[in-house]
């Protein structure tokens, strides 16, 4: 499998009484988008359509898009945009609890296992109506929409590019873990 090329979404929130950057990295098939109009305009989809995972205590403040096989950015561009998600009822747990999604591929390793792609999502609320460690009914549906929409594609216009792994994986399902777990932060 050939190298994807990937945009790496950056979000902050307040942890442990200062504020904390994390981000997701998604790889993705289609090619590289063309030119920096291009990459604004997924990044633009994507941004917006993430946004609606989080509640306001989450801002996504910038995006990095990556060419296949590489670590040096080749598109940057910074957002002040403000979780609108409303998920009534949501128990607020502490930063570093998350959501998972986990999207299947036919991809197999050299033993034969399957390869599994995996986002990890802070900001996440515990389910009020029901035990705290399951995730907010509607913040799941969210999740669920958000990662339906990676397996159907985002559009530059020209390219469709779906969720895939960093070494071209592509993703054919996806799963939303009901249970909040826990993820550290690197140091």
């Amino acid at each position: 499998m050939a190298p994807t090329p990937s945009l790496k979404v950056t979000k902050s929130f307040t942890y442990e009484g200062g504020t904390r950057l994390w981000s997701n990295r998604y790889h993705f098939t289609g090619g590289t988008p063309a030119d920096s109009a291009h990459w604004t305009t997924i990044s633009d989809l994507i941004v917006a359509d993430e946004s609606e995972i989080y509640e306001g205590e989450v801002t996504i403040v910038q995006t990095d898009g990556y060419a296949a096989g590489s670590d040096v950015p080749v598109f940057t561009k910074a957002y002040t945009t403000v979780g609108v998600g409303s998920f009534f009822a949501g128990v607020a747990v502490p930063g570093d609890c998350a959501a998972i999604e986990r999207y299947s591929t036919t991809a197999k390793t050299s033993k034969n296992h399957p390869i599994y792609l995996f986002n990890y999502f802070h900001g996440v609320k515990g389910n009020g109506a029901g035990a705290n460690d399951e995730v907010n009914p509607a913040q799941l549906t969210a999740y669920d929409e958000y990662g339906t929409d990676w397996l159907a594609g985002y559009s530059d216009g020209v390219n469709t590019y779906v969720r895939a792994g960093p070494n071209g994986a592509t993703a054919i399902s996806r799963l939303t873990k009901p249970f909040i777990r826990h993820r550290d932060f690197k140091a």
